[in-house]
């Protein structure tokens, strides 16, 4: 049942971009690798020219590549730059690091950054990660050799959506002692890990800290403006299940303030009700939504469509030894000519192809596809 506060949150791609999504905006694009990615979006953001984005994202660059091939990012927030078989590092993406295009990166593991949306989704000033020590991570900062932590001289954060510092590393203030395997008093330790190096050390290190102990290094908060993600239904009340692998979507989604669905079907809410413990977002969280089928071409939305390998194959062979110049001319003709996805799936991937790409309901997926073969 539709009402007046429903009804003003069903909007096409264009008016959800037009209302929410301004230059210089603060964006955290939802899906993991090529797995329901919401492209619709991120194709109205190219059509209608808006730049200078700063854009976050977790695992794998489909829509970044875009984005970055029509010269719409300025800062990117990353855990990993590859197309997912199509090439090692995202062409575009590459090319715009390289020449300036796109101004800064900071890298975060795919780990660490989940632990932000952790953190901002149930309001915590930080979550806890040992898995980024050691590495280089902890070390560069891009953003804030560039200036953009911490508060200007008025006592505001010089960027909302950059904390005050990239990492914090302290010593454990429980010497370890939940780190696991660990001894037990009267059962055996069941778990699979076989190395504690700190549970037999004599001497605990000094690094970072400057004092022997155990080592955590504490993550902010990941606080964009806007979050986008796509899922497979979508109650007019704004309740969102989606299926499949669910990756960082549900925490980054409660962490911003705006939250964007594209979706492959509007229901009624009493279709979702029937199994109310499979939804995972609740209606007042949600401020668009926007239906659109075949939406997440060409990565998977599973129950309803595979990747479109073939796609990632003929896009890497399209650009490859491109100019960035001639890279935004591509990307122009390909999404931004387009009047709205359904032209853009019509015209430049036909109804042919998305049928092919339905997936088996027996497995879900389609397994008479090309796998990069």
């Amino acid at each position: 049942m539709t009402t007046k506060a429903t009804e003003n949150k069903i909007m096409s791609a264009r008016e959800a971009v037009q209302r929410f999504i301004k230059p210089g905006t603060h964006i955290a694009f939802g899906g993991f690798a090529i797995l329901r990615r919401p492209m619709t979006i991120a194709r109205e953001i190219v059509r209608q020219g808006i730049g200078d984005l700063f854009v976050t994202m977790n695992g794998g660059t489909t829509i970044e590549e875009m984005l970055a091939g029509a010269g719409l990012i300025k800062w990117l927030e990353s855990t990993y730059l590859g197309m997912e078989g199509g090439m090692p590092v995202a062409y575009a993406v590459r090319l715009a690091l390289e020449q300036g295009a796109i101004e800064l990166i900071e890298d975060y593991s795919n780990w660490s950054f989940s632990l932000r949306t952790i953190a901002a989704r149930y309001g915590l000033p930080f979550m806890p990660c040992l898995s980024d020590l050691g590495s280089d991570l902890i070390t560069y900062d891009t953003f804030g050799k560039a200036g953009l932590r911490g508060r200007d001289k008025e006592g505001n954060w010089i960027h909302p959506g950059i904390p005050p510092y990239k990492y914090v590393v302290v010593d454990d203030p429980f010497e370890g002692w939940g780190l696991r395997p660990r001894q037990y008093k009267n059962v055996t330790e069941s778990c699979a890990n076989k190395t504690n190096a700190y549970a037999n050390s004599t001497q605990l290190p000094t690094a970072y800290t400057g004092e022997p102990g155990v080592k955590v290094a504490l993550v902010p908060p990941l606080l964009p403006e806007v979050c986008v993600i796509r899922a497979q239904r979508v109650a007019v009340d704004g309740t969102v299940r989606m299926e499949g692998l669910i990756g960082p979507d549900i925490d980054q989604s409660l962490a911003s303030s705006i939250l964007i669905v594209e979706c492959e079907r509007i229901c009624e809410p009493d279709e979702l009700r029937m199994v109310p413990e499979h939804n995972q977002i609740a209606p007042h969280f949600v401020s668009a939504i926007v239906e659109q089928p075949f939406g997440g071409y060409p990565t998977a939305v599973p129950n309803y469509y595979d990747y479109d390998y073939d796609w990632f194959q003929r896009y890497g062979k399209s650009i490859g030894g491109l100019s960035l110049a001639q890279i935004r001319d591509y990307w122009q003709k390909e999404v931004a000519s387009t009047e709205d996805d359904w032209d853009y799936l019509f015209k430049r991937v036909g109804v042919s192809r998305l049928s092919k790409l339905r997936t088996d309901p027996r497995y879900h997926y389609n397994p008479e596809l090309n796998r990069f073969a």
